[in-house]
């Protein structure tokens, strides 16, 4: 008995946690296609039409039109929570539309964005001189991650600073950052 209600309870434990930890409803979560290969996406999009698919990447261009925004996104593999991980292992490139008006200082270059959205298809741009397939989706869920803040370097902490007990010995100490620093009470 104790070991049925044990697994019961774990399972009903991995269920919200594992459920709660994204950043996409847990009801288009439901209606999306597993996570698949990007580059089958892209090379089949008709195979596909009409599919929710969950896609995670870096902002690359917004453009605001009249009645709906387009977002050129660098697809980058969706890890914990549907956080896009490092555009080093992305595998393309693909187009949002997203109806109405997206802030372009808010959506901006670089910034992690994951979208459920419906597949369109794809299209063909060019890319400096170089004409890359885009798969274009019709959005209907995103999520904009906060932005990274770069934090200045730990302080050092050094147990021999203060050699204690002599105040007077002209101590000096090599930072990484600041270079010497002579003892606080050497005068």
């Amino acid at each position: 008995m104790m070991n049925v209600l044990r697994s019961a309870l774990l399972a009903i434990l991995i269920t919200v946690f594992t459920g709660s930890c994204s950043v996409i409803s847990q009801q288009i979560k439901t209606e999306s296609i597993p996570s698949m290969d990007f580059k089958t996406l892209v090379q089949e999009p008709n195979k596909y039409k009409g599919d929710t698919v969950i896609l995670g990447g870096y902002i690359l261009e917004i453009d605001n039109l009249t009645d709906q925004t387009i977002i050129k996104v660098l697809q980058a593999p969706i890890g914990a929570g549907d956080e896009p991980e490092s555009r080093d292992y992305s595998e393309g490139r693909f187009i949002i539309s997203q109806k109405g008006f997206l802030d372009p200082e808010i959506y901006s270059k670089d910034r992690k964005i994951t979208v459920a959205g419906t597949v369109v298809g794809s299209v063909i741009e060019k890319v400096d001189e170089f004409s890359h397939p885009y798969l274009k989706i019709q959005s209907r869920e995103i999520y904009l991650w906060p932005e990274d803040q770069e934090y200045p370097p730990a302080s050092y902490y050094d147990p021999w600073f203060y050699p204690y007990p002599f105040y007077w010995y002209p101590y000096r100490h090599y930072y990484p950052y600041y270079g010497y620093r002579h003892h606080p009470y050497y005068w």
